[in-house]
């Protein structure tokens, strides 16, 4: 009968920046010293001081009030039969 656990080879993420208690919590906290990098939220699309050839350099603007708004549901339409039959008999005369 095995009574021991079996061995996990997975270790936990260290918890950076959680008091002088925890053993990894002084001055920077392995982040550096400062900068954007440093503080808590980097933006997805962060890329430095490389703005000449960033990826939201290349990509096209979009015109107009709602160019941040999403798009969603906009796309696609949907017809019914009834709608498709209004014109059937008109398209089988001609």
């Amino acid at each position: 009968m095995n009574v021991r656990l079996p061995k996990v080879n997975e270790k936990r993420k260290k918890r950076l920046g959680r008091g002088m208690g925890s053993g990894k919590g002084s001055h920077t906290s392995s982040r550096g010293q400062k900068g954007q990098k440093s503080r808590t939220n980097i933006h997805v699309l962060f890329e430095g001081m490389k703005m000449k050839k960033s990826l939201l350099k290349r990509l096209p603007l979009m015109r107009g009030k709602g160019r941040f708004r999403s798009r969603k549901g906009k796309t696609a339409r949907y017809v019914t039969k009834s709608k498709i039959k209004v014109f059937a008999p008109k398209a089988s005369k001609t």
